[in-house]
């Protein structure tokens, strides 16, 4: 299975020529199912009328914002949840789908971090964390991925991969980090997702933050049987028309063998 997750930059820049650039990106990228951040009402409603290769899709947006998340799937979706509207998961910007594939049922969250706090963002990681530990009881797999608006020395990941405790919570069992995981297996580097140094819509205009990796996914770690094929980045290519890539963000994309 194919996953990906991709912050599309609802930004006016160059927005017109970028739309279809971030078609082609998904296009070519071909997820059987992807996570979209910084999503508008119209921007949903023109990818979907364009990108019909997903038949099944959800869209949420935040209160009072023309903003929010969607997920895009090739599998039917059996269930939405909206974490953002429920108090008891600390509103968190987080949009939950269950779907079913060949016997085996997954419960999948796209999320994206507020960036301003992080005070917010560790209370928001718990919440959602303990969102998907209750969806752990009726799926074969949980899969968490999105922007996380902070990079892998944060206490966010250190909170999911077990290496501490958030308000005395233990995201137990833990998370695998999968690009992390599998560069590290396979002798690469891990790249980053937010490229303050050659993504057009930083370079030249960034001289003091270093390139970091907002984008992931992650994969409960049940023990239920899995295999990380590959994992890339992409949204990369730099458009002649608008000067920049189709976001500020680089996509992420996993192909993950789930089951055997």
């Amino acid at each position: 299975m194919k996953i990906a997750t991709y912050n599309v930059w609802n930004e006016e820049e160059g927005v017109g020529s970028r739309f279809e650039q971030l078609m082609n990106e998904i296009t070519t990228v071909d997820a059987d199912i992807i996570a979209l951040q910084e999503v508008t009402t119209q921007f949903y409603m023109d990818a979907t009328k364009c990108l019909q290769m997903y038949q099944y899709s959800e869209y949420r947006n935040y209160f009072e914002e023309n903003e929010g998340l969607a997920i895009l799937s090739k599998y039917p979706l059996e269930n939405c949840v909206f974490l953002h509207e429920e108090e008891a998961y600390c509103h968190s910007n987080a949009l939950n789908v269950q779907f079913q594939v060949e016997n085996v049922r997954f419960s999948l969250t796209n999320v994206h971090l507020p960036w301003e706090s992080i005070k917010i963002k560790e209370e928001q990681i718990i919440a959602i964390d303990r969102f998907m530990h209750e969806q752990n009881e009726c799926a074969h797999y949980c899969i968490l991925l999105g922007d996380f608006n902070c990079d892998i020395s944060s206490s966010v990941h250190r909170f999911l991969v077990g290496d501490q405790t958030l308000y005395g919570n233990d995201a137990k069992p833990y998370w695998l980090d999968v690009a992390g995981n599998f560069t590290t297996l396979n002798g690469m580097e891990l790249q980053p997702t937010l490229d303050c140094i050659d993504n057009p819509r930083w370079k030249g205009k960034n001289t003091i933050y270093a390139p970091e990796n907002f984008d992931r996914i992650y994969i409960l770690d049940n023990w239920n049987f899995m295999s990380f094929a590959d994992v890339q980045i992409f949204g990369t290519e730099v458009s002649p028309v608008t000067n920049l890539c189709a976001s500020d963000h680089y996509g992420v994309v996993a192909n993950v063998l789930f089951g055997g």
